[in-house]
């Protein structure tokens, strides 16, 4: 077996299969590797290639986007699309690593165990 056809498994033992608009996806979640855009990605790759017609893709982008949007909005987070991609078949998102930063402030606002104890003990 060669070393594209162990990535081409790889890859799609990792993603999930979704059914968006008549088409096909592989769902593929994962870290951004640029360092300039620290996030995490999310991807939409076709399973059948030249099936979309480039409209269809941005109909189906902007579908996708308030769909995210929606489903992020209950952790004040937000997507944006991603069109740097180097295949221009797959609909990609970003969400940017700061939302993840905020979430985890926000979970431990109030739980600094200096604050917690700082009261001197009562004297008996």
């Amino acid at each position: 077996m060669n070393k594209l056809e162990q990535i081409v498994k790889q890859t799609l033992s990792e993603a999930a299969k979704i059914t968006f608009a008549g088409h096909q996806f592989l769902l593929k979640v994962d870290t951004n590797e640029d360092p300039q855009k620290k996030g995490v990605k999310v991807q939409f790759i076709p399973t059948e290639f030249g099936s979309i017609t480039s409209t269809e893709q941005n109909d189906i982008a902007i579908e996708l986007e308030q769909r995210l949007e929606l489903g992020l909005s209950d952790y004040d987070m937000k997507v944006e699309r991603d069109r740097n991609l180097k295949d221009k078949s797959i609909i990609g998102f970003f969400i940017y690593i700061e939302y993840f930063d905020r979430i985890i402030r926000k979970a431990l606002k109030g739980q600094n165990p200096d604050e917690l104890g700082s009261k001197e003990p009562e004297q008996p």
